[in-house]
């Protein structure tokens, strides 16, 4: 279940995972890597979760839908009680959200190199 929610919060945009955390912080860390996922907080990550959907949906019914599947996934491993396993759940839902934001990067910096080939070819017509 993990594993979906990690790949449709990050719309399938990345297949591979990427290790280090960047753009998620907590309140006490500065911008950057995080070592372990125990770094965050729980209540944090579902935050975070929860406001990428309204970023990628908004008040969309497949916003509603995504949020309600961070939800319920949520719900279903609160009895979790082993650390490893809250580890490799939290890990889970940090791939999805640094999936979702590799991709926006590429998207910008491809429109990006897209915009500024055309401006310094010249123009024909």
């Amino acid at each position: 279940m993990w594993r979906s929610l990690a790949s449709r919060v990050a719309g399938g945009a990345c297949s591979r995972s990427v290790t280090p955390v960047a753009g998620i912080r907590s309140r006490s860390s500065a911008l950057g890597a995080v070592e372990k996922p125990t770094d965050i907080s729980t209540l944090k990550l579902y935050r975070d979760c929860m406001r990428l959907t309204y970023h990628i949906a908004a008040q969309s019914a497949k916003g509603e839908q995504m949020r309600q599947m961070i939800r319920s996934s949520f719900k279903a491993q609160m009895a979790v009680t082993d650390t490893e396993e809250i580890g490799r759940l939290k890990m889970l839902a940090i791939v999805g959200l640094q999936n979702y934001v590799i991709h926006e990067q590429t998207g910008r910096a491809v429109e990006k190199r897209r915009r500024d080939h055309k401006s310094s070819s010249p123009s024909e017509g």
